[in-house]
């Protein structure tokens, strides 16, 4: 007999998607946010209520298109599911009120213009939203406890910004065509007006352009998620557009943004993995928010002498070194070089509230005594302009709590491995910045709502077999 997780982990069908979608009640709570159309007023009658909009949006998140959502939409099999759906939600009444049919693709194209300024309530409503879900499902939960050496999954979030290939297969950067000869010196020469994506750019990925990373065309977006250990139970808690020009800082300074406000709603929050666009000064913003920063250190940071320990009760001074994110301790060897040893770890101290916390490491010096150092920047470190944090780690590479906590990471790739492979020939399939976002908004409320419909049936089925 299968289990339930077994059960999670097979295929996925579209129906099941829809089915999720329709049944959630986010997409009715975000509905709630957009303001009401008077009647009689100016524009195309609304022949369908807000919430519908809202669907659409959504429902571009599971087939890949506008064109291919329309087309279900008006399709009998997959309206009756979106009104069982709205019924389950609403109430039979609101399911009988809905046309025979669902929106055409000029409806959605006129109608949604009208989100594009609802947008900003909207992504504010869905991170709570999102927030009361993950929650409710156990993740970052307060439970007394903060784990730092080996902290559950569930407990920690994972981002990355993706760029997603412009819907223009020709950009500014391609040579223009030549001009076409005119027939005859009266007939003018017919150029073909070339659209544009205001919403696109260019962006590095894998790295900014001198640490090898490649140039990609299109709009970026910056996502945080978090999930637990069971197949399709991630729970997209954030997504934002990035505008072009920001480069790694942009990516870095948007991803601190989107973790400070997620641990305001996940109180047990403990913390965050990333790529190498966190640096040092991101890394002890979050920090001093109380959370476990596990990103990659950057190649190239040269060894920092630290303060030296003129205390210890051995009557020695020991030379303390910052290297590889982690602190080691310098002697001079018989042949006049310089030999650093990395001091062991005893463990990891957190200090202070959230919002001013202290980050400690507390290691073994050579004479076997235990020393305490700081880890984030401190009022003195800014004096004399020493980024603290960008040379020591609270999980330095090659340690057990790095190769615990960043194994999570790839999950962040895996999300978007899956938005390419949702889109319609892998490229972003509106224009515009706003309708952009909104398209990505819809697949992160598609994503949600498949995980809680999940999480409910594998709830449910546990409670039978239990029974």
């Amino acid at each position: 007999m299968a289990t339930a997780d077994q059960g999670l982990a097979a295929t996925v069908l579209e129906t099941t998607r829809v089915r999720a979608l329709a049944s959630s009640p986010d997409v009715y709570e975000l509905a709630r946010t957009l303001p009401s159309r008077p009647e009689g007023g100016p524009g195309r009658p609304n022949q369908f209520p807000d919430f519908v909009w809202v669907l659409f949006a959504g429902m571009t998140g599971i087939f890949g298109s506008a064109r291919k959502t329309a087309a279900a939409m008006t399709d009998p099999v997959y309206w009756h599911l979106i009104r069982e759906g709205v019924a389950r939600c609403l109430g039979p009444a609101e399911a009988l009120a809905l046309p025979p049919r669902g929106p055409s693709r000029n409806q959605w194209n006129y109608h949604s213009r009208r989100l594009h300024t609802q947008l900003p309530r909207m992504q504010e409503t869905f991170r709570d939203l999102a927030a009361a879900q993950a929650l409710a499902a156990g993740y970052a939960h307060d439970d007394g406890h903060h784990p730092i050496a080996l902290p559950p999954r569930e407990r920690f979030v994972v981002g990355d910004g993706t760029v997603v290939a412009s819907p223009l297969r020709k950009t500014a950067t391609r040579k223009a065509k030549k001009k076409r000869k005119a027939k005859t010196p009266d007939q003018p020469v017919r150029r073909r007006k070339s659209r544009r994506d205001p919403g696109a750019g260019w962006h590095y990925e894998g790295g900014e352009e001198e640490d090898g990373g490649h140039p990609v065309f299109g709009p970026k977006f910056v996502h945080l998620s978090v999930r637990g250990d069971r197949p399709l139970s991630r729970i997209i808690l954030d997504m934002r557009y990035q505008p072009p020009g920001g480069g790694y800082g942009g990516e870095a300074a948007i991803a601190v943004t989107m973790t400070t406000d997620a641990v305001r709603r996940l109180p047990g929050l403990l913390g965050v993995c990333w790529d190498g666009a966190l640096r040092g000064k991101h890394r002890d913003t979050l920090m001093k928010a109380g959370l476990q920063v596990v990103s990659p250190q950057h190649d190239g940071i040269q060894p920092r002498r630290l303060d030296p320990i003129t205390t210890c009760p051995c009557s020695r001074q020991h030379d303390l070194w910052a290297q590889d994110g982690a602190v080691h301790e310098a002697e001079i060897l018989d042949t006049g070089d310089l030999h650093r040893t990395r001091c062991p770890i005893l463990r990891p101290e957190r200090r202070g509230r959230t919002g001013r916390t202290r980050w400690y490491h507390l290691i073994r010096l050579s004479c076997g005594n235990a020393h305490r150092i700081r880890l984030d920047t401190t009022p003195d470190d800014t004096r004399r302009e020493f980024n603290r944090a960008e040379h020591l780690r609270q999980h330095p590479p090659d340690t057990d709590g790095y190769i615990h906590c960043y194994r999570w990471r790839p999950d962040a790739e895996s999300l978007n491995a899956q938005l390419d492979a949702t889109l319609w020939n892998r490229r972003m399939i509106a224009y515009g910045a706003a309708q952009q976002t909104l398209i990505m908004l819809g697949f992160a409320i598609a994503q949600n709502a498949l995980t809680r419909h999940l999480h409910q049936r594998a709830t449910d089925h546990g409670s039978q077999a239990a029974a």
